[in-house]
């Protein structure tokens, strides 16, 4: 399993282990359209595995569920998904972590209806940061799904990203811009290329001065 930037035309780490994911039929992550998540799989997808269609999910905790009752699917989540860690252990007997790489978020913005700022926000958990700590919020099962919630009504701002708010017609209020995030791989544990590296602590040993 390497670790590689997938934001370059040639992704190095693409070249030795395109072929290896033949088996995959469909990529489960989140949506709906719009999010990080669907944009790391369709570009992890159209390097690893050219025929697998693309599976959108209310949550990545209902993605996990129809991978691991699958033997010919995989789930993209990302590293900041507040409960990836809970999913990791749910299914550690079906799922293994197939494969891990870095690619740049979309712009990530704070948008709203009028423009200016907004009193009551929509976010997903994990960016939820990017908002003044006494802003009221509302919080969204994605990225793209906050953009959503703020047109039908359910808030006046949200913190989204720059393809959601330009799809839902919502005005920039702040760009926060491109953020390099982790994305992994998880499928069945047959195909989990995964191996334990053993080392000698005392190779690593060094001198703590006196």
């Amino acid at each position: 399993m390497n670790v590689a930037l997938m934001d370059g035309p040639k992704d190095q780490h693409s070249e030795n282990i395109t072929g290896s994911y033949d088996w995959v039929r469909k990529v489960h992550t989140l949506g709906p359209a719009g999010t990080n998540c669907e944009k790391a799989a369709l570009k992890w997808a159209a390097l690893k595995c050219k025929k697998a269609e693309l599976a959108l999910h209310e949550s990545m905790e209902r993605a996990a569920e129809q991978v691991a009752a699958c033997g010919c699917s995989v789930l993209l989540s990302v590293v900041a998904y507040p409960q990836l860690h809970s999913i990791i252990y749910e299914h550690i007997a079906q799922l293994g972590l197939l494969d891990v790489f870095i690619m740049k978020t979309d712009d990530m913005v704070l948008a709203s209806v009028s423009g200016r700022m907004p009193t009551l926000c929509q976010t997903h958990p994990a960016p939820e940061k990017l908002l003044p700590a006494q802003m009221q919020r509302i919080y969204a099962a994605s990225n793209a799904h906050a953009a959503a919630e703020v047109m039908a009504g359910r808030g006046d701002g949200c913190i989204t990203t720059l393809a959601a708010a330009e799809h839902h017609g919502l005005k920039v209020v702040q760009t926060f811009g491109q953020v390099p995030m982790g994305f992994t791989i998880h499928g069945p544990l047959k195909h989990a290329r995964c191996r334990d590296i053993d080392f000698d602590a005392s190779d690593h040993k060094r001198s703590i001065p006196q």
